[in-house]
């Protein structure tokens, strides 16, 4: 594996990559990374793996010796980063050239008003992962373009609330505005979204950027954890963020659905929130009325559907409905 040196088009950037376990998948992002992004900086954290991952040759390694999550571990590999632009990069991610790091470079040079932009992720199955995410007009998240063949969604830059970190240009000197990067408490899910969230307060925007693909093989670290644990940190971290960042319009707009659909997951996954507390200090530079209406997509009645569906899978409710459909027969 080999790591240019020197001055390149990439030369601005570093690149942080956290990794529990999955050395394969890793060792095919390092590859692509290493044959693709010449002059970036690259700066792994084994996250408490076991066995311990091999380190690579030219790239700045860390170890925790146990898991801190993917948040904590993204902030510790940050604060040894000097260059202006900072590439959040799952390990479960594969360039198949450099071309999606470039665009996405060009965007933020281009305009100094936005502190983060994603690019084009496609899963194993050939759909579209989240082309960013909006607010519906109901207070809950839509995953734009999510499994859907791509399509005009994936293909049109658009105004997000948030990019997904998995492949995400962030403006480092934006990451100091919003106060850091990742709550620390955030183990896993939805640290991306508060992030993002913040940059819009602190007077940044935040955008999708149709690029060529990187294969994402979603969730393949998340598998291993079990489920109810994932449902109660998801749904915590959601509850913090929006109490922390959300302002009365949203609240009084969007808070009651909100709160509603909070309350029937928790009852579904059988889970109880953790508050996680009211998060980091920054300047509030943007009220949310300037740019709630950018970050909010119209939904069709039958996404909220979907999400019940989804809710409902592996509930106790779900088992209920079975029992109750077989008993119609």
């Amino acid at each position: 594996m080999c790591y240019h040196r020197g001055v390149s088009a990439f030369s601005e950037v570093s690149i942080l990559v956290v990794s529990w376990n999955q050395g394969e998948l890793l060792g095919r992002c390092l590859e692509a990374v290493g044959a693709f992004l010449p002059g970036a900086e690259v700066r792994v954290l084994d996250n408490g793996s076991a066995p311990a991952l091999v380190p690579v040759a030219g790239v700045h390694w860390e170890r925790s010796e146990e898991n801190v999550g993917f948040a904590a571990g993204n902030n510790r590999l940050l604060a040894g980063v000097t260059r202006p632009y900072v590439l959040l990069l799952n390990n479960d991610v594969l360039l198949s050239s450099g071309e999606p790091v470039r665009a996405l470079l060009a965007f933020l040079r281009a305009r100094p008003e936005v502190g983060a932009a994603q690019g084009t992720l496609r899963l194993p199955d050939g759909t579209s992962d989240a082309c960013g995410e909006r607010l519906t007009r109901l207070g809950v998240l839509s995953h734009r373009g999510y499994r859907q063949a791509p399509g005009e969604v994936a293909a049109r830059a658009a105004t997000v609330l948030a990019g997904k970190g998995a492949l995400l240009l962030v403006r480092r000197e934006a990451i100091a505005a919003a106060g850091g990067l990742f709550r620390p408490e955030f183990f896993c899910y939805y640290e991306d979204v508060d992030f993002c969230h913040r940059l819009w307060l602190a007077g940044y925007e935040v955008w999708y950027v149709p690029t060529e693909p990187a294969l994402h093989a979603e969730g393949s670290s998340a598998r291993a954890l079990p489920q109810r644990q994932l449902w109660r940190g998801y749904l915590s971290n959601m509850l913090a963020s929006a109490g922390a960042l959300w302002g009365w319009r949203l609240w009084l707009g969007r808070g009651g659905f909100f709160l509603a659909a909070v309350v029937g997951a928790c009852i579904l996954k059988g889970v109880l929130p953790v508050w996680r507390g009211r998060g980091p200090r920054f300047v509030r530079k943007r009220r949310e009325g300037d740019f709630l209406a950018r970050v909010t997509e119209r939904t069709p009645p039958g996404y909220y559907r979907g999400l019940a569906r989804k809710l409902a899978v592996g509930s106790g409710y779900a088992i209920i409905q079975a029992i109750a459909e077989r008993n119609k027969r």
